[in-house]
C-alpha cells in the first residue's frame, strides 16, 4: 500500500512539475502576447494620430481657398510639433498650378513678405521646364532645414504624380510606399503621407467633382525610428526586441503575416543593418503582428528569450510543485474517494442546470468583469454559431465583432457599477438570414457583497417588432396619402387661382371682373380649408415645424388689416389695432403662424358680428432680457357664447353652435389649429365671452426680441426682382396643361423666356440641346417624375450645375426634404404666389451669376432699328435670337400694351392715381423685354410719379403712350411681321 502511495506521490509530483513548468511558460507567453499587442496598438494609435494631423491640415485649408503662408506657419507653430508629434520632420503644402498660372505664382511667392521681410527673390519651380500642370511645394515647416525642397514640383516624378492622382480621385490618404533612407545624422528610415485639398463649398460626390475641386495636397514626413521608439519606450520589459517591416506584396490578396524576402525593413532596435537572432522555438517567444499604415501592411516582428520573461518565483515554482506534490500526495490519496464522489455530484448538478437552461426558450449567458463568458446555454451557442465549449472562457470581442461586443459590454458595465437590473433591446441575423429582435434582461450576481458576474436572459420579440413595423408602415401610408391628396387637390386649385389671377389682369369690364374676383376669392377660401386640414394633420403627426424670422408687429397687424379690412367694412365693422406701451415692435419668431392664428380669430370675429368695432390688441404679458411673452386679443361685439358653448371650443371639427354652420360656414378646425400653434409657440389660448355681449379671444406666444427690420426693403424688392428675371431663359417642366399656361404667362409677363416640357424625358432632351438659366420642375408627372429627372440632371457632367427649383402642390416638410435630397436647389408650393416665385427665381439666378448672355444664333438680316422706338438687339437677347419668338412676343406685347393704356384711361377717369402708377410699373418690364425702350421709359416715368407726382402729370404721360405705341406697331410690322414666312 505504501509503495503504491509512494509511487502515486512521485507520479503526482512529476506531473505537477510538468504542469507548473508549462504554466510558467504559458504565463510568460501571455505576458509576451500582451506586450506585443499593446505595442502594436500603440504603433497603430501613433500612425492614426499622424493621419489625423494630415486631415487637420486639410481642414485648415478647407476654411479658406486663399490660406496665407503666415496662417499656415501660425497653425503649425500652435501644434507644438516637437512635443506632440516628435517623429514629424516636415509639414508641407503642394499647390496645383496649370501652365498659365506659373509666372503669376512665381511672382506672388517672391513678393510674399508675410514671414520673411525680404520675400523669396530667388524662388523658382524645380525641375525647370514647361509642363501642363505643377504641384509645387509652397508652404514648408520648419522652413530653414527644408529650403532645398522649396519650389519643388513633386508631380514631376511620374510615380509621385500617379500616387497624387489616385489620392485626388479617391479623397483618401496617399501613404508613401517607398521607404527613404535619410543619411542623418543619425541615418534612419523616413516615410510620408499626403491628402488632397479641395476647394471650399464644392461638391465631392464623384471623381469628376473631386477633380474639379482639387487645389493641391498637404503632407507630412516623419522618422520611422522616432515613431516606433515612442511605442517601445512604453513596454515594461526592455528585453523584447522589435523589428518593423513593410509588406512587399503588390497585390493585397497576396499579403501574408510572415516575414518574406520581399518585405522592406523599416526599423530594427538592434541597429538598422543588424541581423536578427535565429528563431529558436525552444528558447524564444516569437510573433508577427499587423499594423495598418493607411491601407498598407506593416509587420511588427517581436522576439524575446523566454527566460527574460520569467520571474524569480517562476524559476523555482516547478520544483516547489514537485516537492509539494510528493509531500501532499499521501493526504490527497486519503481523500481521493471523497473527492471523486463530490465531483460526480457536482457534475450531476451541472447537467441538471444545463438541461433546465437549455430547455428555456431564451438566450442565457454569464460573463465576468473581464468580459469573459463563464456560461452559455444551447440557444446562445446557436445564435453565436459556435459550440458551447468554444464560448466558455473566451472574451466577447473574440466571438463577435468589436463594435457589437463593446455595445453589449457598455450595458453590462452599467450593471456591474450600479448593481441594478437593466433591460435593453438588440437585433441580430440568424442562420437563415432573417433579422431577429431580442429583449434582454441583465442581472448582477453578487457574492459576499461584491458583484463578480452578470447573467443575461434574452427573449425573442421579433413578432412584436413586426407588429410595430406594420403600425409604422400604416402611419407612413397615411402620410403618403395626405401628401398625394395635397398634390391632387392643390394642382387644380393652382389652375383655378392662377387663371383667375391672370384673367383679372386683362379684364376691365366690371361685371366680368366681379365674377373673376369671386372665383379668385372662393378659390382662396377653399385653399384655406385645405391648408387647415393639412396643418391639422401635420400637427397631429408632430411634423409641423416653426420658423425663426425677424419681423415687426406693425407689419404683422398691417397684413391683418390688408387681408380682412375689406370684408370687415363690407359688414359695417371697423378694425382697430392697439399695441400697448412697453412691447418691443421688433420681434423674432414665426410671423406666418402668428398671422395664421390672428387671421383665424379675427375672421371668426367678423363672421359672428353684425356691427360695431373689432379690436386687435398686443401687449406684453411677461418681459425678459431676450424673450417676451406676448398676449394677443381679438375683441368683438358679436353674438357671444354661453358657458356651455365655451366649454366645447378648441375641439376638432366642433363649433360653438352647430346650427350656425349653415349661416356662417367653417370647417371646425380653425380654433383647434390655433390652440396647437399657440402651444407650439410656448403660449396658451382662451376666450372670455357672454351670450349676446360679444367675445374676447386671446392667445399668447413666447417670442425673442428681434433686430431692426428695414421697413423700406419690401418696396424695393419688386423692381430688383423683375430686373433680375428680365431675359432669363426658363424651362417649365409640367404635365398639367392649365398649370403650364399659368406658369408660362406669369413668367413671360415678368420678361422671361419660357420653354415648356410635358415630362422629365422631354426636359432632359431640351437641356441637352439648349442652355437654360433655370428649370422649374413639377414632381408628380407621367413617363419620368421630377425626382428621377433631377437625379439624372445631377449625374450628367454637362447638366450637373443646372439650377432646379421644385414647383409642386405637395406642401409638406417631408416633401420639401425629399426634393432637396433628390438634388433640387429650392422648393416652391402651388398654388403659385407670383411675387414669391419671382423673388425665389431672382435670388437663385443672382447667386448663379445672373442671366447668361447667349451667343447670337443665326437670324435673318434685320433692317437698322429706330434707336428710340424698337431696340432689336434687346428683343433678340431676351428671346434667344429666335425670330419666331421675337415676332410672337412683340405682337403679344402690342395687345397687352393696348389693354394697359385702356386700363390707365379707365383709372384716370376714376381719379385712381395709384392704379395708374401700378400699371406703369407692370408695363415697364415687358416693354423693355421686347425692346420698346421709349415706351418703357414713359411707363417708368409713370411709375416714378408715385413718389411726388399728380394726376395732371399722369394724364400727360398717358396721352404720349398711344402715339408711341402706333410708331412701335409700325416698326414691328416693318422689321418683324413682314419677314414672317407665314
Amino acid at each position: 500500500m505504501w509503495s503504491a502511495g509512494l509511487s502515486l506521490a512521485l507520479a503526482i509530483g512529476c506531473a505537477l512539475f510538468v504542469a507548473a513548468d508549462r504554466t510558467v511558460e504559458d504565463d510568460a507567453q501571455q505576458r509576451f502576447d500582451n506586450l506585443a499587442r499593446s505595442t502594436q496598438y500603440s504603433l497603430s494609435a501613433r500612425v492614426k494620430s499622424y493621419s489625423d494631423l494630415v486631415r487637420g491640415l486639410v481642414a485648415l485649408f478647407r476654411t479658406s481657398d486663399s490660406l496665407s503662408r503666415s496662417q499656415f506657419h501660425e497653425y503649425v507653430d500652435a501644434l507644438d510639433v516637437a512635443r506632440n508629434f516628435p517623429a514629424i520632420e516636415a509639414l508641407n503644402y503642394a499647390q496645383l498650378l496649370v501652365a498659365g498660372e506659373r509666372d503669376a505664382f512665381i511672382a506672388g511667392v517672391r513678393a510674399d513678405t508675410s514671414l520673411t521681410p525680404g520675400g523669396y527673390p530667388g524662388f523658382s519651380i524645380r525641375p525647370g521646364g514647361v509642363r501642363a500642370q505643377y504641384q509645387v511645394l509652397t508652404f514648408l515647416e520648419p522652413m530653414a532645414p527644408l529650403m532645398d525642397k522649396f519650389g519643388v514640383d513633386i508631380a514631376a516624378n511620374p510615380a509621385i504624380d500617379k500616387a497624387l492622382a489616385q489620392s485626388r480621385d479617391s479623397g483618401r490618404v496617399s501613404a508613401s510606399g517607398q521607404a527613404i533612407l535619410v543619411r542623418g545624422p543619425p541615418p534612419h528610415i523616413a516615410l510620408g503621407m499626403r491628402l488632397p485639398v479641395y476647394r471650399k463649398g464644392m461638391p465631392l460626390g464623384d471623381v469628376g467633382e473631386r477633380r474639379a475641386a482639387y487645389m493641391g495636397s498637404v503632407g507630412i514626413g516623419f522618422s520611422v525610428p522616432k515613431l516606433v521608439q515612442g511605442a517601445i519606450d512604453e513596454m515594461a520589459v526592455s528585453q523584447v526586441h522589435l523589428t518593423l517591416y513593410a509588406d512587399g506584396a503588390v497585390d493585397a490578396e497576396q499579403r501574408h503575416l510572415i516575414i518574406e524576402k520581399d518585405d522592406r525593413l523599416l526599423f530594427n532596435d538592434r541597429g538598422l543593418m543588424a541581423e536578427a537572432p535565429p528563431a529558436d522555438p525552444g528558447a524564444y517567444f516569437d510573433t508577427v503582428l499587423p499594423v495598418d499604415f493607411n491601407g498598407s501592411l506593416w509587420k511588427a516582428h517581436f522576439q524575446v528569450r523566454k527566460t527574460d520573461l520569467y520571474t524569480a518565483f517562476d524559476r523555482y515554482f516547478p520544483w516547489i510543485a514537485l516537492l509539494t506534490g510528493c509531500a501532499g500526495s499521501m493526504l490527497i490519496f486519503a481523500y481521493f474517494v471523497t473527492l471523486n464522489l463530490s465531483r460526480r455530484e457536482a457534475i450531476a448538478q451541472r447537467l441538471l442546470l444545463d438541461t433546465v437552461l437549455d430547455s428555456v426558450d431564451a438566450h442565457v449567458y454569464m460573463k465576468d468583469q473581464e468580459r469573459r463568458y463563464i456560461y452559455a446555454n444551447a440557444k446562445m451557442a446557436a445564435v453565436m454559431g459556435v459550440p458551447v465549449a468554444h464560448i466558455i472562457g473566451k472574451l466577447d470581442r473574440e466571438l463577435m465583432p468589436a463594435a457589437r461586443a463593446d455595445a453589449a459590454w457598455e450595458l453590462e458595465r452599467q450593471v456591474f457599477e450600479a448593481r441594478l437590473k437593466r433591460t435593453s433591446e438588440e437585433q441580430y441575423v440568424d442562420g437563415a438570414g432573417e433579422l431577429r429582435y431580442l429583449w434582454t434582461v441583465t442581472v448582477p450576481l453578487a457574492h459576499e457583497g461584491s458583484v463578480n458576474a452578470v447573467i443575461a436572459l434574452s427573449t425573442d420579440v421579433t413578432e412584436l417588432q413586426r407588429l410595430k413595423q406594420q403600425a409604422d408602415a400604416a402611419n407612413r401610408a397615411k402620410s403618403d396619402f395626405l401628401s398625394n391628396m395635397s398634390h391632387e387637390i392643390r394642382t387644380p386649385m393652382n389652375s383655378i387661382i392662377g387663371m383667375a389671377h391672370l384673367a383679372l389682369k386683362t379684364v376691365a369690364e366690371p361685371r366680368q371682373r366681379d365674377y373673376l374676383q369671386k372665383i379668385y376669392h372662393s378659390g382662396q377660401h377653399l385653399l384655406g380649408l385645405i391648408n387647415d386640414i393639412l396643418d391639422f394633420s401635420k400637427i397631429e403627426a408632430g411634423k409641423l415645424e416653426l420658423e425663426e424670422l425677424d419681423f415687426t408687429l406693425d407689419t404683422l397687424l398691417a397684413n391683418i388689416s390688408s387681408q380682412l379690412g375689406q370684408s370687415a367694412a363690407a359688414r359695417g365693422l371697423n378694425l382697430a389695432f392697439e399695441i400697448r406701451p412697453g412691447l418691443a415692435h421688433q420681434l423674432r419668431g414665426d410671423p406666418l403662424r402668428l398671422e395664421q392664428v390672428l387671421l383665424n380669430l379675427t375672421s371668426n370675429a367678423i363672421k359672428f358680428s353684425e356691427n360695431g368695432q373689432i379690436v386687435i390688441r398686443a401687449r406684453p404679458q411677461e418681459d425678459g432680457a431676450s424673450h417676451t411673452l406676448v398676449r394677443f386679443e381679438v375683441q368683438d361685439s358679436g353674438i357671444g357664447m354661453s358657458e356651455q358653448q365655451v366649454a366645447q371650443l378648441f375641439h376638432p371639427f366642433h363649433q360653438a353652435d352647430p346650427s350656425t354652420t349653415r349661416k356662417y360656414g367653417g370647417s371646425g378646425l380653425g380654433l383647434v389649429i390655433s390652440k396647437q400653434l399657440a402651444e407650439l409657440m410656448g403660449g396658451a389660448i382662451g376666450v372670455d365671452s357672454e351670450a349676446g355681449a360679444g367675445s374676447t379671444f386671446w392667445f399668447s406666444a413666447c417670442l425673442e426680441k428681434g433686430v431692426e427690420v428695414d421697413a423700406n426693403g419690401a418696396d424695393l424688392v419688386q423692381a430688383e426682382v423683375l430686373d433680375a428675371i428680365l431675359g432669363a431663359s426658363i424651362l417649365l417642366v409640367e404635365d398639367n396643361i392649365f398649370s403650364q399656361q399659368v406658369g408660362q404667362e406669369l413668367l413671360e409677363d415678368a420678361g422671361a423666356s419660357v420653354c415648356v416640357a410635358n415630362n422629365g424625358r422631354e426636359a432632359i432632351d431640351l437641356l441637352l440641346k439648349e442652355r437654360f438659366d433655370c428649370v422649374l420642375m413639377d414632381v408628380q408627372m407621367p413617363t419620368m417624375d421630377g425626382f428621377e429627372t433631377t437625379r439624372l440632371i445631377r449625374a450628367h457632367p454637362q447638366l450637373a450645375g443646372t439650377l432646379v427649383i421644385a414647383m409642386t402642390a405637395n406642401a409638406g416638410s417631408e416633401d420639401k426634404a425629399r426634393c432637396l435630397e433628390a438634388g433640387m436647389d429650392e422648393f416652391v408650393t402651388k398654388p403659385i404666389a407670383p411675387q414669391l416665385l419671382f423673388t425665389v427665381l431672382a435670388r437663385w439666378i443672382a447667386q448663379r451669376g445672373g442671366v447668361r448672355v447667349r451667343p447670337p444664333a443665326p437670324t435673318p438680316a434685320l433692317a437698322p432699328a429706330l434707336e428710340s422706338t424698337l431696340d432689336l438687339a434687346a428683343l433678340a437677347q431676351t428671346f434667344g435670337h429666335k425670330p419666331e419668338k421675337m415676332r410672337k412676343f412683340a405682337l403679344m406685347f402690342q395687345g397687352a400694351a393696348r389693354d394697359s393704356i385702356a386700363e390707365m384711361r379707365a383709372a384716370l377717369a376714376q381719379d385712381d392715381f395709384l392704379r395708374v402708377t401700378e400699371l406703369g410699373h407692370r408695363t415697364k418690364s415687358s416693354a423693355r423685354a421686347v425692346g420698346a425702350m421709349r415706351f418703357g421709359a414713359l411707363c417708368h416715368s409713370l411709375e416714378e410719379l408715385a413718389t411726388d407726382g399728380d394726376l395732371a402729370q399722369a394724364r400727360r404721360l398717358v396721352a404720349q403712350l398711344e402715339p408711341e405705341l402706333e410708331r412701335l406697331e409700325e416698326q414691328i410690322a416693318l422689321e418683324l411681321t413682314a419677314r414672317d414666312p407665314g
